[in-house]
């Protein structure tokens, strides 16, 4: 009897490390993976947080403008300035300055509509500490629900084509908030 479990194991194992060897020949034989995929992803835009000193935000129920004091602190600028909430701001602005492209694709113009685009759920203008100004049009959400079609620094003129990128889902996020999030909150005493 103890003959019959050596065999069987020996026969166990024998199957397992052929079978191992067999998947180990299989995968040195696939080509690597896609890298193509990394190398067509870039940065949304090519500069840091530190560099934003104002963003206008056109959403759906509002429209902001927030302002970066000397100071380093955020505020909303109006009538009156309001002490802007940081953590709302740094989520955008970081998901602005390390958030990805991902595939761009040239349409008609005419096609904006399709994509969500005319008119934009959302708008981001943004204004850098050198002057330099950047445009971020967001669209709907893509038919799987992962990414946004946005059209990133668009320009001025009418055109015949555009480019629409996918972008990170979570920009949706960032900006479909209601307006109380973006004040920061007093501490109740």
């Amino acid at each position: 009897m103890a003959t019959g479990i050596r065999t069987k194991t020996l026969v166990l194992l024998a199957t397992a490390a052929i079978l191992g060897g067999g998947l180990y020949l299989f995968e040195q034989q696939l080509p690597p993976p896609n890298s193509t995929d990394t190398e067509t992803k870039k940065p949304l835009f090519g500069f840091q947080e530190g560099d934003v000193v104002a963003l206008k935000i056109i959403a759906p129920d509002y429209s902001l403008n927030l302002k970066k004091l000397e100071t380093g602190n955020w505020v909303i600028d109006r009538e009156k300035q309001t002490p802007a909430e940081e953590g709302t701001v740094v989520f955008l602005l970081n998901l602005l300055t390390t958030g990805q492209r991902d595939r761009s694709l040239q349409v008609s113009a005419e096609r904006a509509a399709d994509y969500g685009l005319a008119p934009p759920m959302a708008t981001v203008d943004i204004t850098l500490k050198d002057g330099q100004q950047h445009r971020l049009l967001l669209g709907d959400t893509t038919f799987d629900g992962l990414k946004l079609y946005a059209e990133i620094d668009p320009p001025a003129e009418p055109r015949e084509k555009m480019t629409v990128t996918l972008v990170p889902l979570d920009l949706k996020n960032a900006l479909q908030r209601p307006l109380q999030e973006w004040e920061r909150q007093q501490a109740a005493n």
